[in-house]
């Protein structure tokens, strides 16, 4: 961004140190508390997290904050947060803000079943169909796949996008239901990515650019391009005098001027 400070400068009217004990153990569980979701946040971000990679994620969250909500009332004890020590006062309102967080997230992240896509993640563990929603063709298809050992050793060399892919062209009914919903993501990132690529191209020395729909293209797409073969299927410009057959070259003769 071409900003001079790679930090955000913190200006406060008074000192922390000024503050009393319990602001500064709130400041203390406040950074603990952030220093998780913003980790759990960084583990959903990337190319190949889908739908259903941030539900079991979100759900380690939920189970989190129970389990420590009711850890700190039994044993009144807050240990899961390294940066404070034990402190009556802050107890009760650590409870406090813990039971609206979970709150607050079973608001914002219903749960989601997804037990019933676990066919997706391994077709091979899979004993009983009768709870998925299968059609007569996508069963028989599921069938057939998961007693075909060579796909099975198959599945465990590559990631689950890339196998479903592989068997589209044989397997076509179940391998559309599963990328249908692998294609599905959960968070912003595609979209934050988009953005960041557009703030680099468009700087203040090409602020002017307006179509710059192929420069996004290339630069977001994790395809690298083949330069060696490009370059063979274009040929490098030619001098114009070796366009022309040597047969069809004549000496030019100028014409002499004699007097009268």
């Amino acid at each position: 961004m071409e900003a001079q400070h790679v930090c955000l400068l913190l200006h406060c009217e008074v000192r922390w140190l000024s503050r009393d004990d319990i602001w500064c153990v709130k400041m203390a569980y406040l950074a603990d508390i952030f220093n998780y979701l913003n980790s759990v946040n960084a583990g959903m971000q990337g190319k190949n997290e889908n739908i259903l990679t941030p539900t079991d994620k979100l759900l380690t969250i939920k189970k989190n904050i129970s389990f420590w909500r009711t850890r700190i009332i039994q044993k009144n004890t807050v240990d899961m947060f390294p940066s404070i020590k034990n402190n009556n006062e802050i107890i009760p309102i650590i409870t406090e803000h813990l039971a609206l967080l979970e709150e607050k997230i079973k608001k914002y992240f219903p749960e989601l079943n997804i037990e019933k896509y676990d066919w997706i993640r391994n077709p091979f563990s899979t004993i009983n169909t009768s709870s998925y929603e299968f059609t007569l063709e996508e069963e028989e298809e599921f069938i057939t796949l998961t007693t075909d050992r060579t796909l099975k050793i198959k599945f465990s060399e590559i990631t689950v996008e890339e196998f479903w892919i592989s068997v589209q062209t044989e397997f076509k009914k179940i391998s559309e239901k599963a990328i249908s919903i692998l294609l599905q993501f959960s968070t912003s990132y595609l979209c934050e990515l988009g953005f960041s690529t557009l703030t680099n191209i468009k700087t203040k020395k090409r602020e002017r650019l307006t179509n710059i729909e192929e420069e996004m293209r290339v630069a977001i797409s994790y395809i690298r391009p083949d330069i060696e073969n490009i370059c063979k299927n274009h040929q490098a410009q030619i001098s114009h005098t070796n366009c022309v057959p040597r047969k069809s070259c004549k000496m030019l003769s100028v014409p002499s001027f004699e007097k009268g």
